[in-house]
């Protein structure tokens, strides 16, 4: 990996710049030219190196909120709900576990009435033999950046 994309992939997760060019501030502070810097990370990305440039909003602090929910699939019929659980709106993470709750997911919601629709649309898909959700009691927020 060359020197300027790696000064590139720690800039975008330190200190990416949150005015109206971010992309040319990028490629001053990197003295390369923005349509260097654009390209560079536009390779990265359909490369698979890096997944996206985007805000991480505290959902919490604009009337969100936040529930864990652990559910008991069907092994054979797991993949099928997995997708029917990704295309829920809110729906954030989706991944499978070993053990009787195989399928864990967080959903973040603006109300009870989205959040009880979501957790009944669960309940009936083919597959899914029981739901339990844990509500946040308190948010940890990881700050994971790679020093590339």
């Amino acid at each position: 990996m060359q020197r300027i994309e790696r000064n590139l992939l720690n800039a975008v997760q330190r200190d990416f710049p949150l005015e109206r060019r971010p992309f040319a501030a990028l490629a001053k502070r990197h003295g390369i030219t923005e349509k260097k810097c654009i390209e560079t990370l536009r390779r990265l990305n359909d490369q698979g190196i890096l997944r996206g440039i985007r805000p991480v909003i505290a959902w919490n602090r604009v009337g969100f909120t936040g529930i864990l929910i652990g559910i008991e699939a069907l092994p054979d019929r797991v993949d099928e709900v997995a997708a029917a659980i990704n295309a829920i709106p809110g729906v954030t993470h989706n991944y499978l576990r070993e053990g009787r709750f195989n399928l864990w997911c967080t959903l973040t919601y603006d109300g009870e009435e989205k959040k009880q629709r979501s957790l009944s649309f669960i309940r009936s898909l083919a597959g899914v033999l029981d739901l339990r959700e844990f509500a946040a009691e308190k948010t940890y927020k990881i700050g994971l950046v790679l020093d590339v």
